[in-house]
């Protein structure tokens, strides 16, 4: 009996990647970029749920699909601070807040600890495209930096497919 194999290959080239470093809050990026980019971010009601450790983090997640060509646009918040789960309200002096409970965040996606925001863009975008939206995320002033993440750098592309 001959025996049958299928080879499934990924198309890396279906959709682009962008870092954006900024510290504003998810909701305010989002506003951000509707007002210079004249797009419709708007949050999901489901945020992008990962499970490290134990814990359920959350991260919002924003999307918008323009009505001309049905390209998906989803912007991600990459980093969550955990809220402090005590029930009891405790009160730090001046001096007791370095003794106080320390915070660290966790990554939607760990390879990339220093980028605030992912933009996901599903469509192979050409280079004048490309510099064209990063140029238009690099004109708000909020925005530190932007760039073009390569697909080699992804290393696991599953919290970018909620």
């Amino acid at each position: 009996m001959a025996v049958h194999r299928l080879q499934l290959e990924e198309e890396d080239d279906d959709f682009v990647l962008f870092a954006i470093h900024c510290g504003e809050a998810p909701f305010k990026m989002a506003f951000l970029m509707n007002q210079n980019l004249k797009w419709q971010l708007k949050r999901e009601r489901d945020d992008v749920l990962v499970t490290k450790a134990g814990k359920q983090q959350q991260y919002p997640k924003y999307r918008f699909v323009s009505r001309l060509d049905q390209i998906d646009h989803l912007l991600l918040c990459n980093k969550e601070v955990p809220q402090d789960d005590s029930s009891t309200e405790q009160s730090y002096g001046l001096f007791d807040a370095l003794n106080g409970p320390s915070f660290s965040a966790t990554y939607l996606m760990p390879e990339f600890k220093k980028v605030d925001y992912l933009l996901k863009i599903e469509s192979a975008l050409n280079d004048r495209e490309l510099k064209s939206i990063v140029t238009q995320i690099k004109s708000i002033k909020e925005v530190v930096s932007t760039y073009v993440i390569p697909h080699q750098k992804i290393k696991n592309i599953n919290p970018l497919n909620n």
